[in-house]
């Protein structure tokens, strides 16, 4: 396994499917090692699509949406069905976000749903003035690599669409309201420090889904791309117990 490798990947298995997916402005790469683990611990299948957008430039990303995005989610559901007797959605950042979604909205299609510093509308106060203060069609800093050890980076955009901003706050906010349409079992595991997304977004997940079967796991040495940081075992051990119990 090449740990700096971009591309989706699939590897295949029996009993569940596992359906991976990764952040904004990030690839593949950041989720590469906890979905190989898990394929190797459990023997499921896991796939983890490429976003619309991801993986190329800046610029293709400003030519996406938030339907773009849920698109890639929802093409590689499909063909996830059939592979597996259950699917179970994961993702880091925005790509839990994406998994509350299509959970949510698709809820006989999808047998349970994990976030990994999952993003659902609440915001610092300064985040939430960029979405207005930044001009439209221009650039900002990348908000990538937010890993605590030293050793390991993320692949990902250096620049941010201001246009994507608009349409990630969109994103995350309504999916956000709808939580109380969640019913599907919900692993939910949330960094403690984490400079990327606000870690009370966790909570507000676990208080307003409608599930009736919550499990939350908080990180203690890990920044936001905790898939890539010194947990990054433990949230292989997380999900694997995860879906041995769907």
């Amino acid at each position: 396994m090449d740990d700096e490798c971009c591309e989706p990947f699939e590897l295949a298995g029996t009993g569940a499917a596992v359906l991976l997916l990764h952040g904004f402005t990030s690839t593949p790469q950041s989720i590469r090692h906890v979905g190989h683990a898990l394929h190797a611990r459990t023997g499921c299948t896991v796939a983890a699509p490429l976003l619309a957008g991801h993986g190329t430039s800046p610029e293709d990303l400003a030519r996406t949406t938030h339907r773009d995005w849920i698109a890639s989610a929802e093409t590689a559901l499909r063909e996830l069905e059939g592979k597996a007797d259950r699917v179970i959605v994961a993702g880091l950042s925005l790509g839990g976000t994406l998994a509350l979604n299509l959970a949510i909205r698709h809820p006989d299609r999808i047998a349970a749903v994990a976030t990994i510093n999952g993003s659902t509308g609440i915001y610092r106060p300064e985040q939430a003035r960029a979405v207005f203060d930044t001009p439209f069609g221009s650039y900002c800093t990348g908000i990538g690599s937010d890993i605590r050890h030293p050793g390991r980076h993320e692949v990902c955009y250096d620049r941010i669409p201001t246009s994507t901003l608009h349409e990630r706050f969109l994103l995350t906010t309504a999916t956000g309201l709808m939580l109380p349409l969640l019913q599907q079992p919900l692993l939910i595991i949330q960094s403690r420090v984490d400079h990327v997304v606000e870690p009370t977004n966790a909570h507000r997940i676990a208080r307003d889904s409608g599930s009736a079967s919550i499990t939350m796991r908080w990180l203690d040495n890990s920044y936001h791309v905790a898939t890539l940081d010194y947990d990054r075992e433990m949230i292989v051990e997380e999900l694997a117990r995860f879906a041995a119990s769907i």
